[in-house]
């Protein structure tokens, strides 16, 4: 799905910016052409005017002064005076023949009906627009027809300027902006696939994470329900088995009500909807009631709970005491389910390896304006390639606890309520192995009573 959205906006994206590039450079263009084709009018009108102004003036024109008018500006100049032609062969030499261009600039001022014998009637001078003809080999003119009445007569004047190379130029620059606009268009196709890639990446990973869920709440559910099916199926066959099949139906009942419980719990902390009722308390006191409450478990799985407390009393803490007592017990389960295995679970042999420290501790130790409260066991420890992923929901390192009550989500939901309040969780090897999760206060504290 995400390969073709992402090819789609690619595409929608390549689309629209290409589309105003190429308006720009386009418009770019244009504005260079209006630009170029005034400059070469400007500079033929002034050659046309030169010219002009010299006939009114002179009866005669010296052939080095046409030669030096031809050559520095590539025209081609005819002058006729009462229909005889000034002899003067030419010194520019265009592609096409002189004299076929000449019949074709008087065609071009035939269609503005100024023909061969065409004189002024209410005025001193007849003369056509600036037109553009083209020759016989893919050359092209500027030109101008004009008549003039004189004190002996008429001349007639035909002016063409060669813009044969000004052509070309323009052609090569719009081949360069063309090739431009490609290249643009190319390196915004690439930045759009970076873009893109790197904006939906968030949101492919929320997807398949979602995708994981659920296939991981539809795995977890799956199994109460298939035990509490055959539960019944075995009841409603041996009414004898009705207490037995009526025991495990019940313990499967509060097994799927517990993982359904987590996921609200989860659901809730994602759309930040958790009720927090931040309060200062004591955190010794909450220590405290952890230690009564945990002390007889760890002791009938074998274990010692110890709690260390500094000589220092601890600072109070601004955050939801709930909350943070629901974090410390999900800390604690872990480290009894994973430090202290029941009797023949196959972690036992790793902790009698380990020296049978099945010891859990429970620490908090203060820093300046830090408070860090640590659950330390000396279990099997975390590999430190699983400790970026523990704090996935339904991700369990020991795949053999898969057919247990824990269904991977504690940890994700301390870390839900630790984020929630602003408060860092995090988890480190212990000495000698095991390990240490802390959970640290520093916002929280209540600033103008901290004691170190």
């Amino acid at each position: 799905m995400f390969p073709k959205l992402m090819r789609k906006f690619v595409i929608l994206y390549t689309l629209s910016t290409g589309i105003i590039l190429t308006f720009v450079l386009s418009a770019a263009f244009l504005l260079y052409v209006s630009s170029h084709e005034n400059r070469q009018r400007s500079a033929f009108q002034e050659s046309l005017f030169t010219l002009t102004a010299q006939l009114q003036t002179d009866s005669r024109f010296a052939d080095s002064f046409l030669v030096q008018m031809e050559k520095n500006n590539r025209l081609l100049i005819y002058i006729e005076e009462n229909d005889t032609p000034f002899f003067f062969p030419g010194a520019y030499n265009p592609r096409t023949s002189r004299d076929v261009l000449l019949s074709y600039a008087e065609d071009a001022a035939k269609k503005e009906d100024i023909y061969g014998d065409s004189h002024p009637i209410s005025s001193n001078l007849l003369q056509s627009s600036v037109f553009q003809i083209k020759g016989d080999e893919k050359d092209a003119y500027l030109g101008n027809v004009l008549v003039l009445r004189t004190d002996y007569g008429y001349k007639k004047l035909i002016l063409l300027q060669d813009i044969t190379d000004s052509q070309k130029k323009l052609l090569e620059t719009g081949c360069v902006y063309l090739l431009i606009d490609l290249c643009g268009i190319l390196l915004l196709f690439l930045s759009g696939r970076w873009f893109v890639s790197r904006s939906l990446q968030p949101l492919e990973e929320t997807y398949l994470k979602q995708q994981e869920f659920v296939a991981a709440v539809s795995h977890e559910l799956r199994s109460p329900f298939a035990v509490i099916q055959t539960s019944a199926d075995a009841a409603v066959a041996s009414p004898s088995e009705c207490r037995r099949s009526l025991s495990v139906i019940r313990k499967e009942c509060r097994r799927g009500s517990s993982l359904i419980k987590n996921l609200l719990l989860l659901v809730t902390a994602d759309r930040k909807e958790w009720a927090i009722r931040k309060r200062e308390f004591e955190m010794d006191e909450l220590l405290l009631n952890l230690l009564e409450m945990y002390e007889p478990i760890v002791f009938s799985k074998g274990g010692t709970l110890s709690l260390l407390l500094p000589d220092a009393p601890l600072p109070l803490v601004s955050a939801d005491p709930e909350l943070c007592l629901q974090i410390f017990t999900i800390l604690l389960e872990n480290a009894i389910a994973y430090a202290l295995p029941d009797e023949g679970d196959a972690q036992e042999e790793a902790c009698v390896c380990a020296g049978n420290k099945r010891q859990i501790i429970l620490q908090a130790k203060t820093a300046p304006n830090r408070l860090t409260v640590c659950v330390t066991d000396h279990g099997p420890g975390i590999p430190d390639e699983q400790k970026s992923r523990i704090f996935d929901r339904f991700y369990r390192g020991d795949s053999s606890r898969s057919g247990k009550e824990h269904f991977g989500l504690g940890l994700s939901i301390a870390a839900a309520l630790t984020e929630i309040q602003g408060i860092e969780l995090q988890v480190e090897d212990t000495k000698g192995g095991g390990s240490t999760f802390s959970v640290i206060f520093g916002k929280s504290l209540h600033n103008s009573i901290i004691k170190t």
